[in-house]
C-alpha cells in the first residue's frame, strides 16, 4: 500500500492497453505502476512491492511474461 491505496503493476507490451487499465484502476482508487517489458517489470517490482500483479504471458519477447514469472 502507498497513500492509503493498493499498488496493482501492470506490466505489458501495449501502451494503449495500459492507459485503459490505468483509467479503470485509478478512478476505483488503485495506484497504478506500469512496466512495458518484462526486465522493467522485475525493476518496478523491486521498487515497489505491489499488492497486486498483472502480466501479459505473450509479449512480443519469446517468454518474457513466464520468465518474470520464475524470476520472482
Amino acid at each position: 500500500m502507498k497513500e492509503g491505496r493498493h499498488v496493482i503493476l501492470c506490466v505489458d507490451d501495449d501502451q494503449d492497453f495500459l492507459d485503459v487499465l490505468r483509467a479503470i484502476l485509478e478512478a476505483h482508487g488503485y495506484l497504478m505502476e506500469e512496466a512495458l517489458s518484462a526486465e522493467a517489470g522485475i525493476r518496478k517490482y523491486k521498487e515497489t512491492q505491489p499488492d497486486l500483479i498483472i502480466l501479459d504471458l505473450m509479449m512480443e519477447e519469446i517468454d518474457s511474461g513466464t520468465g518474470f514469472v520464475k524470476e520472482l
